[in-house]
C-alpha cells in the first residue's frame, strides 16, 4: 500500500491510499486545537499530531490570547508544516467558543478536537478512520486514554467500560443498550467525529453545558449514528491543578446545574426521540449518585484539613490531645466509609449490571495488559 498525496492549496494536504485491488477514497480529517497559555505541552501535542501515520488534511489551532509564548511556539510549527493554520481570538472567550470557532473554520469530513495540553499516540488516526471507512454510518469513533501527570509520568488507565474485546460498530440501539448497562464509555481525547453529524444533528457545543457539553454531543450523534468503537489506548490526558476539567468539576453547584440541564436537554422535543425515558432516568440516577460520591470526597477532605488545623494548634501535644485526636480521626474514617457503604447499597440495589461492569473492567485480563503510554 502506498500513499499518493493530491494536489491543493499550499495548507492543504489531501492523501489517498491505494490498495491492491484497487482505489479506495480516503476521507478527510481535520484536526482542531484550543490553546490557553499552553506553550509548554503545545509542541508534545502538534508533534504527536503530525507524526500520526494517517495525516490530517489541516490542523486548525486556536489560541484564546495566551498571555504566554504560545502564539510564538504555534507559529514556528506553521513556518515547518502548511497543514497548520493560526486563529487567534481578540479576546479570551473560553475552550467552548473556540472549539465551536474551530468547528465552523474545519472542513474535512471527519474532525478529531485536541487539547494543546494533551498527547495523541501512534495509530489514532489512522486505526480511527480505518474503522470509520469500514462503518461509514457511524457518527464517532471512541478508544481507550491513558493518564499522565504534568511531565508526563504514568498515572494509570482511566477505567472506562470496555464494551467489546475487538474493534467494533454499534448501531445506535446498541448504543443506547450499553449507555444504560454500563454508562458512559466514550472517551473525549480520542474520539473523531463526522463532521456533518456535529453540524446537522445538534447545536453544537452548547456554553450552557460547561464541561459536559462534549458529553451531550457524543450521546446525541451516537444515539442517531450509531459509534466505533476501539479497545486500545490511543490518546493520553494530561492531569493539571489548573486545566479546565480539574477546575470546573470542582465546583459543585456547577455540576449539578449542568447535568440538570442536560438531562432536560434529552428529555426535549428535539432530542427526546433519540433516548427512550429508560435511558435518561437511569443516566439519572447514576449521574446524582456521581455527584453525591464526590460531594462526599470533598466532605471527607475538609474535615481531614481541619483536624490537621486543630493539630498545629497544639505543638506540644499531651497525651490527652494525642488521644482526641486520634478518636476524631477514626471517627471521620468511620463516617466516611459508612457513607460510602450506604451510597454503594442503593446503587448496587437498582443498577448490578453497572457493578458487574466496573469489577470486568477494573479485574479483567484486556485491562492489565494495557501498555504504558509513557515516553
Amino acid at each position: 500500500m502506498t500513499e499518493i498525496t493530491s494536489p491543493g492549496s499550499e495548507n492543504t494536504h489531501l492523501e489517498r491510499r491505494v490498495h491492491d485491488k484497487g482505489v479506495l477514497p480516503q476521507k478527510t480529517l481535520s484536526v482542531v486545537i484550543s490553546n490557553y497559555n499552553h506553550a509548554r505541552y503545545l509542541p508534545v501535542a502538534l508533534q504527536a499530531v503530525l507524526s500520526q501515520s494517517c495525516r490530517p488534511m489541516e490542523v486548525i489551532v486556536i489560541d484564546d490570547c495566551s498571555t504566554d509564548n504560545s502564539v510564538e511556539v504555534i507559529e514556528e510549527f506553521v513556518r515547518r508544516d502548511p497543514i497548520i493554520r493560526l486563529y487567534r481570538n481578540e479576546q479570551n472567550k473560553g475552550v467552548i467558543f473556540s472549539t465551536n470557532r474551530g468547528l465552523g473554520l474545519a472542513t474535512g469530513d471527519y474532525v478529531y478536537f485536541g487539547a494543546a495540553d494533551d498527547r495523541i499516540c501512534p495509530g489514532l488516526f489512522e486505526k480511527s478512520m480505518n474503522l470509520l471507512g469500514k462503518h461509514p454510518e457511524a457518527g464517532l469513533c471512541s478508544a481507550l486514554l491513558q493518564l499522565i501527570g504534568a511531565n508526563g509520568e504514568d498515572k494509570g488507565w482511566i477505567s472506562t467500560p470496555v464494551i467489546s474485546e475487538k474493534a467494533c460498530f454499534l448501531p445506535p440501539r446498541k448504543v443506547i443498550a450499553d449507555l444504560t448497562a454500563y454508562g458512559f464509555w466514550f472517551t473525549g481525547q480520542t474520539i473523531i467525529y463526522k463532521r456533518d453529524a456535529i453540524v446537522n444533528d445538534t447545536d453544537g457545543f452548547l456554553q450552557e453545558l460547561a464541561h459536559r457539553t462534549d458529553h451531550f454531543v457524543d450521546y446525541v450523534v451516537a444515539a442517531k449514528h450509531g459509534a466505533c468503537f476501539i479497545p486500545e489506548v490511543l490518546a493520553t490526558y494530561r492531569i493539571l491543578a489548573s486545566g479546565y476539567a480539574e477546575t470546573v468539576f470542582d465546583n459543585e453547584e456547577l455540576s449539578r446545574s449542568t447535568f440538570t440541564r442536560l438531562l432536560e436537554l434529552m428529555r426535549s422535543d428535539k432530542y427526546a426521540p433519540l433516548f427512550p425515558e429508560s435511558f435518561v432516568s437511569s443516566l439519572q440516577d447514576r449521574g446524582w449518585y456521581d455527584l453525591e460520591v464526590r460531594s462526599l470526597r470533598r466532605i471527607f477532605q475538609s474535615q481531614m484539613n481541619f483536624i490537621d488545623r486543630l493539630r498545629a494548634l497544639r505543638p506540644n501535644a499531651s497525651w490527652l490531645d494525642r488521644v482526641f485526636f486520634f478518636l476524631l480521626t477514626v471517627l471521620t474514617f468511620v463516617g466516611s466509609a459508612v457513607a460510602k457503604i450506604y451510597l454503594w447499597h442503593r446503587r448496587i440495589n437498582w443498577d448490578l449490571r453497572w457493578v458487574v461492569m466496573k469489577f470486568k473492567t477494573r479485574f479483567s485480563k484486556h485491562a492489565r495488559s494495557i501498555p504504558s503510554t509513557k515516553k
